[in-house]
């Protein structure tokens, strides 16, 4: 196998034969009888075509996402969400604790989304924390801390915009981290929310980082959560061949879900104007906000949601919950102390979050 990141697999991986599905065998067509995977060939009333196994990587859904983000569609793996990518490349890089070793690590920039740690740490394998640096309302990387600390990590998660504190990385910043750890770590940048940001994606740059890794999904931008429908992006395909025949369930995709995302990709002039239409809320919730005496800072935010320190966050909290509205908290969290998050909403709903704040 000819791959940049080859070296950096779990051994294991490198020489395991992946399971071959029916569905990987030969392509389907309308003339061809399939007998080959024990499916039922008699479809239930209202539910036709769901009696056959779905391709595991449809080439139509591959192009699709390719066209999306501007890349080949050899540099896509369809995944269930970006979270199947997360733990994917988890079990690819991390070799597990044994006895009274100690798991290889991945490193993770806190602030940031649990399921990096919470994946890692179920393998388990170890999470090295370097923190974001608070500069007065925002965040940034602690780039050379990151880099002094590549030689204990397999992976570096980078979430850009970030969860929770909607901050935009630069994108030279993170190429010069990918640079920097070239051959000891792969760079994996979740891109989760990146249409609501002003800066592109990194995607243009991937067959010039070979270490660097890509997650994109359709659950916020384009209103698919339910769906779980994401991807992964390499400029490696030999990595790229190896997630798809190693690493993936023998069918990961459901029929519904891949309805869904091809739907959805094509409405893409929709998707983009609501998520114009949420910058707008967003940008007009962080106004009315700054007028309120509880509040004291409102995070800079690139996402579908505003981080936000206030005196007796988690009173609030669960005042607005007595009043059927869910905030998310944060309050307690070391690098978030008395803060909260919120997603953003109709205007209807941003409304009612205003006007909770005042009756609290």
């Amino acid at each position: 196998m000819k791959s940049a990141l080859k070296n950096l697999l779990r051994p294991h991986y490198r020489e395991l034969q992946g399971y071959v599905s029916a569905g990987m065998e030969v392509e389907k067509t309308d003339d061809l009888i399939f007998m080959n995977a024990n499916e039922n060939p008699h479809e239930l009333p209202g539910l036709a075509g769901y009696n056959r196994y779905p391709k595991p990587q449809p080439p139509e859904l591959l192009t699709a996402y390719a066209r999306l983000y501007g890349v080949a569609p050899q540099h896509v793996v369809a995944t269930r969400g970006a979270d199947e990518a997360i733990v994917t490349l988890v079990k690819l890089f991390c070799e597990p604790a044994r006895n009274e070793q100690k798991g290889e690590a991945i490193m993770i920039n806190p602030p940031t989304f649990g399921m990096y740690g919470v994946d890692a740490r179920a393998m388990p394998a170890q999470v090295i924390e370097v923190p974001l640096l608070r500069e007065g309302s925002t965040f940034c990387l602690d780039t050379d801390a990151i880099i002094a600390a590549a030689d204990q990590a397999k992976l570096i998660f980078i979430c850009s915009p970030n969860n929770p504190t909607g901050t935009s990385f630069s994108h030279d910043e993170i190429a010069a981290i990918c640079d920097a750890v070239a051959g000891k770590a792969a760079v994996v940048l979740d891109e989760t929310y990146a249409e609501f940001a002003a800066q592109d994606s990194m995607a243009e740059r991937l067959e010039a980082l070979p270490n660097l890794i890509i997650l994109r999904t359709l659950s916020k931008s384009y209103a698919l959560a339910g769906m779980r429908m994401g991807c992964l992006l390499s400029g490696d395909t030999a990595f790229v061949s190896l997630v798809k025949s190693k690493a993936l369930d023998a069918y990961p995709l459901p029929l519904e879900s891949i309805n869904a995302a091809l739907l959805a990709i094509a409405q893409k002039d929709v998707a983009m104007s609501n998520i114009e239409t949420l910058i707008a809320e967003r940008k007009r919730l962080e106004v009315a906000l700054e007028n309120n005496n509880l509040v004291k800072t409102i995070f800079e935010s690139d996402a579908n949601f505003l981080l936000v320190e206030m005196n007796r966050a988690a009173e609030f909290v669960k005042f607005c919950a007595s009043q059927n509205l869910i905030l998310r908290d944060f309050s307690t969290k070391p690098e978030t102390q008395n803060c909260i998050r919120i997603s953003i909403s109709t205007a209807t709903e941003n409304d009612k979050v205003l006007a909770l704040l005042e009756a609290f």
